[in-house]
C-alpha cells in the first residue's frame, strides 16, 4: 500500500464525506455515484485507500484542529511556532472550544476546536461505513477480498475511536453511515460504553484480517495492529485521569463522561492482557525490536534511527504510509516540517520549531548517567567547551534525534544538505558579541532553532524530504508493560520490560524497584524513546504529571543559547562558542481543564453534545 496519499482516484467518495459534521444532515446532492464507486474492485480499493488517508493522520497536520505545527510544541519538546500558528495560540490562550486555527477559516467552520479537528473524526467514520456497507456490490472481487475490507475499515474506525477516547472521554456512538432520513441527535456515551466499543471493534476487525501482508501491501491493518490499538486503549482507561473515583473537574451528573468513578487494579491487569497478546503476535510474525549490538546495545545509534526512520522496518506495526515530495500545503509532512531547516524551500523561519531545552534535559548521558545541563537563574554562563562535551557525551537517542547548534545532523553523516550549511540554515539562538547578554537574552534579533532541530525519521535519509509516521512500534508495547506491571505491583516484570528499550539505546540496566521512583523512570523512557512521535502531550495528561504546569504543557519553556566570539560564521562553526546559557522563551498556559479537549462551541449548540467540564 506503498503511495497511500499519493492514490486520489476515489471517484467522488471524498465529495460525499468531507464537509459532513456530525449531527448535521449528510450530503444527498448526488455529486457521487456509489455505484460507480463500488462498480469495480479498482475503484473500490482506491475508496480503501482514501479511508486509510483520512483516518491515520489522526494528530498529525491535516488531522489537527490547527493548520501548522505538531503536538511536540504544545508539551514541552520544541517551540510553539510562528505568532500565525496554531499552536502559539494555544500556549497564549489555552484551549479554545472556538478552535485555535491559523486564520478566520479555521477558527470558524465548526469543526475545531482545542487541538482537534472533531468534525473530521466523523467524516472519517462514515467513510469507513460506506465502504463496509457498500463492498458486496463489488462484482469482480472474491467475498475473501471484502471481508477482509470489512475488517480494515472496522479496524480504523476502531482506530479513530481510540483517539477520540483518550482526548475527549465519553463520545457518541456510531454503529453506520447515516442518511437524510436519519435520527441525527446522538448524544456521548459514557467512558466505559466508549471503551467497550472500542474493544468490541477490535474484536470483530481481528478475525477477518490477516497476519500479516506481504511487503507489497505494508501500512494496512493486520491482526497485530488491530491488538496494539486495544492496548493502548486499555493502557489510557488504566491511567489516574479515567481510573479514578473523583473525576479531574466536577461535570455533576455526567461524571461518567470522564471517568470510571472507582479506581480499580484489575485495568491494569487487563492493560498487561493486551500488551502481552501484541508481543506474542509479534514474535510470530517476524516483528522484534531492533537491537543488534547486545546489553547495553553497541549499536544503538543505528538500531534505534532504523527503527524511527527506516519504512517498514521489523519494528513497525502500523505506519502512516505518505511517500509524496510535494513541498505544498497538501502533504502533513509539508506541514509537519515547514518551520524545519530540512525543507528545501526555507520558507519560514527555520527557528519556530527547534528544540525546547525542556525536552533535552530528559536524555541520559551515554553510560545512563545524568547530564550536567545550564539551569535557568545560574550565576555565570558556561563555555562554550562545555557544550561541546555535553553534545558528545549525550545518549544515541539524542544524536538521532537532534542535530545540535553547530553540529552536523550525524543521522546522515557525509551528506552536504545534513550539515549545517545545507538546505539554507540560518542560524541558532546566537549572536556575535553580545558580550554582557547574560542572563537574560535569547539570541538578539534571531531567533534561530534555539539548541538544536529535530532530525527524528531521516536516518540516511539523503535528500528524501517525506517520512512514514510510526503509529505504533514494538517499543511501545514494551513500555506499557513496564508501566502496567509497575502499577499492578510487580516490578521485576516492569524492568524487564522496560531494560529491553534502555539496553537498546545503549544504555546500563535500570534496577530501582520502588513503585513511584520507578513510575517516574518509565515516564521518562516513554518521553525520550517517543519524542516527535505525538505521546507526551496525551501521556502527561492521563498520569495528571506532577509537572505538566511546569514546564511539560504549561509553565517556563526554555532554551539554550550562545554567546559567538567574533569572526564566527554562526551556526557553521561551533569552535567559535565564547559561551551559554539557558534562558526563558516564553510562558505556557495551562488550565485543569486542558485534560480533555473541549468540543466545538458549534456541537454543543446543537443541544446533543454536554461539553467537558471547564471550557
Amino acid at each position: 500500500m506503498k503511495n497511500i496519499i499519493k492514490i486520489s482516484a476515489v471517484l467522488g467518495l471524498l465529495a460525499l464525506t468531507s464537509c459532513d459534521f456530525f449531527l448535521q444532515k449528510p450530503d444527498t446532492t448526488g455529486t457521487v455515484d456509489r455505484d460507480a464507486v463500488f462498480g469495480t474492485k479498482k475503484n473500490a480499493e482506491a475508496a480503501l485507500m482514501s479511508c486509510y488517508s483520512n483516518a491515520l493522520i489522526h494528530g498529525l497536520p491535516g488531522g489537527l484542529g490547527y493548520t501548522h505545527g505538531t503536538l511536540g510544541a504544545i508539551s514541552g519538546e520544541i517551540n510553539r511556532g510562528a505568532s500565525w500558528h496554531g499552536t502559539y495560540v494555544i500556549t497564549e490562550q489555552g484551549l479554545n472550544v472556538n478552535g485555535a486555527g491559523s486564520d478566520a477559516t479555521d477558527r470558524s467552520n465548526g469543526s475545531s476546536a482545542g487541538s482537534e479537528n472533531y468534525a473530521k473524526n466523523w467524516s472519517v467514520i462514515r467513510q469507513c461505513f460506506i465502504v463496509k456497507e457498500n463492498i458486496d456490490k463489488v462484482a469482480d472481487m472474491t467475498q475473501e477480498e471484502k471481508d477482509v475490507i470489512k475488517a480494515e475499515v472496522t479496524a480504523l474506525i476502531a482506530y479513530r475511536y481510540m483517539g477520540m477516547f483518550y482526548r475527549f472521554g465519553g463520545v457518541p456512538k456510531v454503529t453506520k453511515s447515516f442518511l437524510a432520513t436519519d435520527d441525527l441527535t446522538a448524544g456521548r456515551e459514557t467512558l466505559e460504553n466508549t471503551l467497550q466499543y472500542i474493544i468490541d471493534l477490535c474484536d470483530e476487525a481481528y478475525p477477518g484480517l490477516p497476519a500479516k501482508w506481504d511487503n507489497a501491501n505494508t501500512g494496512r491493518m493486520t491482526q497485530g495492529a488491530v491488538l496494539a490499538i486495544k492496548a493502548r486503549a486499555l493502557m489510557f482507561a488504566a491511567r489516574p485521569l479515567f481510573n479514578s473515583a473523583t473525576p479531574y473537574l466536577d461535570n455533576g451528573e455526567l461524571n461518567n463522561l470522564i471517568c470510571f468513578g472507582n479506581v480499580d487494579k484489575e485495568r491494569w491487569k487487563a492493560a498487561i492482557d493486551a500488551n502481552e497478546d501484541v508481543l506474542e503476535w509479534a514474535s510470530a510474525n517476524g516483528v522484534a525490536l531492533i537491537n543488534t549490538g547486545g546489553t547495553p546495545n553497541t549499536k544503538a545509534f543505528e538500531d534505534y534511527a532504523t527503527a524511527t526512520s527506516t519504512p517498514a522496518n521489523k519494528e513497525i506495526i502500523l505506519a502512516y504510509k505518505n511517500n509524496s515530495s510535494s513541498q505544498d500545503y497538501s502533504t502533513y509532512v509539508f506541514l509537519y516540517n515547514n518551520c524545519s531547516a530540512y525543507w528545501t524551500w526555507n520558507r519560514f523561519d527555520s527557528g519556530e520549531s527547534g528544540l525546547l531545552s525542556n525536552h533535552i534535559k530528559l536524555y541520559y548521558k551515554n553510560d545512563g548517567t545524568e547530564m550536567s545541563w545550564p539551569s535557568l537563574g545560574d550565576a555565570a554562563p558556561r563555555q562554550g567547551s562545555d557544550w561541546l562535551e555535553n553534545v558528545a557525551a549525550i545518549e544515541p537517542r539524542a544524536l538521532a534525534d537532534i542535530k545540535f547548534a553547530g553540529h552536523d545532523a550525524m543521522n546522515n553523516p557525509g551528506d552536504t544538505k545534513w550539515t549545517s550549511l545545507g538546505w539554507g540554515r540560518n542560524g541558532y539562538d546566537g549572536k556575535i558579541g553580545m558580550g554582557d547578554a547574560f542572563p537574560n537574552s535569547v539570541g538578539g534579533s534571531d531567533k534561530g532553532q534555539l539548541s538544536g532541530e529535530r532530525t527524528k525519521f531521516y536516518y540516511k535519509a539523503g535528500s528524501r524530504t517525506w517520512f512514514e509516521f510510526p503509529l505504533f512500534r514494538l517499543a511501545e508495547t514494551y513500555l506499557n508493560l513496564a508501566e502496567a506491571y509497575n502499577e499492578y505491583g510487580n516490578p521485576e516484570k516492569a524492568l524487564e520490560n522496560l531494560n529491553k528499550v534502555h539496553n537498546r539505546a545503549g544504555l546500563p540496566s535500570i534496577a530501582e524497584k520502588d513503585q513511584a521512583k520507578l513510575r517516574k523512570i518509565i515516564q521518562r523512557e516513554k518521553a525520550i524513546e517517543f519524542f516527535s512521535e505525538n505521546h507526551r502531550y496525551f501521556d502527561v495528561k492521563h498520569w495528571k504529571h506532577e509537572d505538566i504546569a511546569k514546564g511539560i504543557c504549561g509553565g517556563s519553556m526554555r532554551g539554550f543559547t550562545f554567546n559567538i566570539k567574533a569572526g564566527a560564521t554562526w551556526p557553521y562553526d561551533k569552535s567559535k562558542i565564547d559561551t551559554y546559557w539557558e534562558a526563558e522563551y516564553y510562558q505556557s498556559f495551562w488550565s485543569p481543564s486542558m485534560f480533555l479537549e473541549p468540543f466545538p462551541q458549534t456541537e454543543v449548540n446543537k443541544g446533543t453534545i454536554t461539553q467537558n467540564p471547564g471550557y
